[in-house]
């Protein structure tokens, strides 16, 4: 006997009532968090067509920015969750995820990431999901990789491959680290493409997935190198947009999220 879907739902709702991912407090049935914790579905207000950074709000959605117009990202397109500070909410499911040693809240996280990626648009030209790396050491010390957990869980909800495809040449300073130098020099040259996996990029639309993009130095030097490989289009999949206003003169990210 099959019972119905929602019969099973509410009983599950029932045996198991629902709660925060982030905090355990009661959520509503359906909900990933509490009213207090609530994730954003997409960036509010006009949004630059290219980098998905905040537009004044006489401009339409889609121009391209100020900083695009000056100097374009060497990213086709920028697709992000929301907003890594404004509101607050998004940055403190990043830092608990990242930096709070707590990996099952890829579930969540990459749930309405993939919801996110297919309300854009972004599922046409056969895609290929690529996670920007962590060097081996910094995966050892923090006990996983979120970008990795993240384009697992997207790649299984949409049934978009997830490759492997990029690793570091060498272990970098956190970007925003003070001794990290320049952002993009600090990227320069430290990822490479698997041999084995050109195949598997050339001539296909890549999604690099990261938690957060700021400057986008990171996904630009991942993007170079997959071009090389034949990548037709590379693109950025992300759960934060952190404006560039947050970093200092210097090239200091004004926070904790760096990579």
């Amino acid at each position: 006997m099959r019972f119905p879907r929602a019969l099973v739902r509410d009983l599950c709702d029932l045996i198991f009532p629902p709660a925060c991912h982030l905090c355990g407090a009661p959520a509503r049935p359906g909900q990933l968090a509490c009213a207090a914790h609530r994730l954003p579905r997409a960036p509010g207000g006009p949004r630059c067509g290219r980098c998905a950074g905040r537009l004044p709000p006489a401009l339409p959605d889609g121009n391209d920015c100020a900083e695009c117009r000056r100097r374009p990202l060497r990213l086709a397109r920028v697709v992000a969750l929301g907003d890594y500070r404004d509101p607050p909410v998004l940055r403190e499911w990043i830092l608990a995820f990242k930096h709070g040693g707590r990996p099952a809240l890829a579930a969540p996280l990459g749930r309405l990431l993939a919801r996110r990626l297919a309300a854009a648009d972004g599922l046409d030209g056969e895609p290929v999901l690529v996670p920007v790396p962590l060097h081996p050491l910094r995966r050892l010390e923090r006990g996983f990789d979120q970008a990795l957990l993240l384009a697992s869980e997207v790649s299984r909800r949409l049934d978009v491959p997830c490759r492997r495809a990029l690793w570091r040449a060498r272990s970098t300073p956190p970007q925003g680290e003070p001794h990290a130098g320049g952002r993009a020099s600090n990227v320069r040259g430290a990822f490479r493409l698997h041999p084995e996996e050109r195949r598997h990029v050339e001539g296909r639309r890549v999604w690099l997935v990261d938690d957060v993009l700021t400057s986008g130095a990171t996904a630009e030097a991942c993007a170079r190198v997959l071009r090389r490989g034949g990548a037709r289009r590379v693109s950025a999949l992300v759960l934060g947009r952190a404006a560039r206003s947050t970093i200092a003169a210097g090239g200091a990210m004004l926070d904790t999220a760096a990579p």
